[in-house]
């Protein structure tokens, strides 16, 4: 199996998502000092139907890369066609899994300028019937200067990484004397 290599600022995301579905503290981690500018590239999605994922929350580097307000839009929307199927398959294996699916993509100017992304999707889960929300990262990994101000028109897939199987042992072997 392939180790996903993941930005800092994507490692930090799903460590303290893994740490909130632990129960864990949330003293005990990393603080968002220690991450600049983490908070500004994270969003949450809500599932509204079977294919609708609206942005409920979004960080400012969002709105800035896309060049408007993506809150209340769908997260679908924002890649191409052909893509959106493989993005609604990633989600659902996050729900089917109950882990985080990370998204590698690179996202085009109108004027062909180009930004490689990171994209964290974890969901939130709850004792319901599957998660209804989930927090997302949105990571460039090309430094956005590259796009000279220019906002993202598109967006492709390049590789998705479903969430990593449970290892949990299939068989229980109890010996007695």
């Amino acid at each position: 199996m392939e180790v996903l290599k993941a930005h800092p600022n994507t490692q930090a995301m799903l460590d303290a998502w893994q740490r909130l579905v632990d129960g864990e503290n949330s003293s005990d981690g990393p603080t968002t000092d220690e991450y600049p500018g983490l908070v500004n590239n994270l969003f949450l999605l809500n599932h509204v139907a079977e294919r609708d994922f609206a942005f409920r929350r979004v960080g400012a580097t969002l709105d800035r890369l896309f060049g408007r307000q993506l809150a209340e839009h769908d997260f679908l929307s924002i890649w191409n066609d052909i893509d959106r199927r493989i993005v609604a398959a990633g989600l659902s294996m996050a729900v089917k899994d109950r882990g985080p699916t990370v998204i590698h993509a690179r996202g085009e100017t109108l004027a062909g300028k180009r930004l490689d992304l990171e994209f964290a999707l974890a969901p939130l889960l709850t004792d319901l019937d599957g998660p209804r929300r989930f927090l997302g990262l949105c990571q460039a990994i090309t430094p956005e200067e590259v796009l000279g101000g220019r906002p993202l028109r598109r967006l492709q897939v390049l590789a998705v990484f479903p969430p990593a199987p449970v290892m949990r042992p299939a068989i229980r072997i109890v010996t007695s004397r």
